[in-house]
């Protein structure tokens, strides 16, 4: 079986006609398309060298989100006549495969996706050099930027759609990588400074006494998605002693010796196991400080979680944080995820990093 291939296969068979990527194809809850998933999709098949089909991605992308001006700007008036938006006027987090908001209750006010699709079309532009695509797409680019601009300092759901009632230093880090990608190419839709304010708000208010990244603003705990506060991010370098101390904590309280890569320390869903995609993130991690070894280890490990088919779980259950846990969620929704595209598209990055697939 060979995973590179089977993760192209699963991923071109959950891509419904019009682009989008249907987050876990086999699983009830994630029949949707998330822009963060998507992103990070897209992005591996870029850098897999199948650009159509992350091309396809974006353009949904760009349509969907057109389909939600006039809800932003009805947002926007809110908020400069002074009054608090509802959660309902907030954009959502996924959509339907044809581009329509769910009708089932979700955590939706979520700007993370947000800052990484902005992110991944700069960088499909990059790779590809598709100005055209990036002309077809700037007004949704400037309706995202205007939509998250007064927003980014907001209490929201994280990148696990959970804390609702907490400021996210993972999402901070993709809005600044997301602006930062913009402004790259057109200077001009990005508010002056707004990245560096990002940047100075977390450095200032996102950081443990002992001087490592936290989960949340007023947390000490680590989250692994914090590891994209530097790859890809760049909110800081992998070189920062900040991030190495995030990396070193992030390595002592969440990685499984032998094994993967866990969210976070009190992480309860499915008994919160070992996640495939952070595990990929932590190689690609040791791939940009040159710890090639450890990267390969955990590629091994990934490739050992691999169904028969070639399939990659959201996580895995053999070492879980808290056992008790798992059977609530497996009577809620059934079996873990599996396939889980966000997953296959991590593979296909680690795996391009290393140099085996372009």
């Amino acid at each position: 079986m060979n995973l590179h291939t089977s993760s192209l296969d699963i991923i071109r068979a959950a891509q419904a006609p019009s682009g989008a990527y249907v987050a876990g194809p086999t699983f009830s809850q994630y029949q949707y398309a998330w822009l963060r998933d998507g992103a990070w999709t897209a992005y591996g098949m870029d850098c897999a060298g199948q650009h159509d089909s992350a091309r396809a991605f974006y353009t949904w992308v760009g349509r969907t989100l057109e389909g939600q001006r006039d809800r932003v700007d009805r947002l926007l008036d809110k908020l400069e006549r002074g009054i608090a938006p509802a959660d309902a006027d907030y954009l959502p987090t996924r959509f339907t495969p044809d581009g329509a908001i769910g009708t089932d209750d979700w955590w939706d006010f979520q700007l993370d996706g947000y800052g990484a699709w902005l992110w991944g079309l700069a960088a499909h532009v990059d790779l590809t050099g598709d100005r055209a695509l990036w002309a077809a797409l700037e007004p949704a680019v400037a309706l995202t930027v205007r939509y998250v601009a007064p927003l980014w300092s907001s209490t929201n759901y994280d990148c696990w759609e959970e804390y609702r009632d907490q400021i996210h230093v993972s999402t901070l880090a993709a809005l600044y990588g997301g602006l930062s990608a913009v402004r790259r190419h057109n200077p001009a839709l990005v508010p002056d400074g707004l990245p560096e304010t990002i940047r100075d708000y977390v450095l200032q208010a996102g950081v443990a006494p002992d001087g490592h990244l936290v989960k949340s603003l007023g947390s000490d705990a680590v989250d692994a998605s914090l590891l994209w506060a530097a790859v890809p991010y760049g909110l800081v370098s992998v070189e920062d002693e900040r991030f190495a101390r995030t990396l070193a904590k992030i390595e002592r309280d969440l990685r499984r010796p032998g094994g993967g890569v866990y969210r976070y320390a009190a992480d309860v869903y499915y008994g919160g196991g070992e996640w495939i995609l952070l595990a990929a993130w932590l190689a690609w991690v040791y791939l940009e400080l040159g710890r090639r070894a450890e990267a390969r280890e955990l590629v091994a490990w990934i490739e050992a979680q691999a169904s028969e088919s070639g399939a990659l779980p959201e996580q895995v259950s053999d070492h879980l944080l808290h056992p008790e846990h798992f059977a609530e969620w497996e009577a809620r929704w059934g079996a873990v995820a599996c396939p889980l595209l966000w997953s296959h598209g991590m593979y296909l990055i680690l795996k391009s990093r290393l140099g085996e697939i372009s």
